[in-house]
């Protein structure tokens, strides 16, 4: 996941829709000026060794177009409610920041307060990381073409989800190691009441073939980061038609000495399983 930043790609492509948009669709995203670049912010401290990152990156400048901007030199750490510190260290990859101690990994119940020193500003934000439900069983079902979805293979999710407490969660899909994400709507999030407490047969939007190994890790996230995503992705499709509301920046969980500033901070519980797509 680390080598993937959809975040960043997600707001390229709401730059580039903000460009053509009418003059009654007005969004914050900066142009030009002492206000741009925004800087971007992807973060996840995540219970499980080697998956804890921090990638930041820029906006591009509407007018003097150039190559994904990276965001280096940044000091950052996250520390938790209990003092214990962790500082994150840039990688051999530009914008990409790994904790100090490889085998760093978030705690179920702890909160962690994200501080990101850059460009003479500074951010913090703030989140817990809480239990996820897991997986009971994974299915592959052939599909049929039709005029909803592509012939072929289809991963089914079976699980339980307790409805006392109000929960969020986050989805990521893999072929072969490899992560299903193109653009926006390859996101799958969802509230604990829009999949119920019986989850019999969740479908997920991705074609598989025969052979491929398909892995599926479940997240738990906070509601800001859920709102953060589901914004995002309101705002990716939104069409401008008369009774769509104009679209503005996605709410953000990080807050800094300039409010410049795009993205979110996630801390996750997270569940896997990997079930094998049938030969042929």
């Amino acid at each position: 996941m680390k080598n993937i930043s959809f975040i960043y790609k997600a707001f390229i492509l709401l730059f580039l829709l903000v460009s053509f948009s009418s003059c009654e669709e007005i969004i914050d995203l900066p142009l030009k000026g002492a206000d741009s670049p925004a800087l971007i912010v992807e973060a996840e401290i995540v219970d499980k060794e080697g998956s804890s990152f921090v990638r930041l990156g820029e906006t591009l400048d509407y007018y003097e177009p150039i190559e994904e901007p990276k965001a280096s030199g940044a000091i950052i750490s996250v520390t938790d409610q209990n003092g214990v510190k962790m500082d994150f260290l840039e990688s051999d990859e530009a914008g990409l920041y790994l904790p100090q101690d490889s085998d760093y990994k978030g705690v179920i119940g702890n909160t962690y307060t994200l501080a990101i020193e850059y460009k003479g500003n500074s951010f913090t934000s703030e989140s817990t990381i809480f239990p996820v439900t897991g997986i009971d069983s994974l299915q592959i079902r052939f599909v049929p073409e039709s005029r909803f979805q592509d012939e072929g293979y289809y991963l089914y999710f079976y699980g339980k989800e307790p409805q006392d407490t109000k929960d969020y969660y986050f989805w990521r899909n893999y072929k072969n190691d490899t992560l299903n994400y193109e653009d926006v709507g390859d996101l799958v999030f969802a509230t604990d009441q829009g999949i119920g407490e019986n989850i019999d047969g969740l479908q997920f939007p991705f074609v598989y073939d025969a052979g491929d190994t398909v892995r599926l890790e479940m997240y738990s996230i906070s509601e800001e980061a859920y709102n953060f995503y589901d914004d995002l992705t309101a705002v990716v499709f939104n069409d401008g038609g008369l009774f769509s509301p104009p679209p503005v920046n996605p709410r953000t969980n990080i807050e800094g000495t300039t409010t410049n500033v795009l993205g979110v901070f996630m801390t996750s519980s997270v569940v896997s399983a990997t079930i094998y797509v049938p030969e042929e």
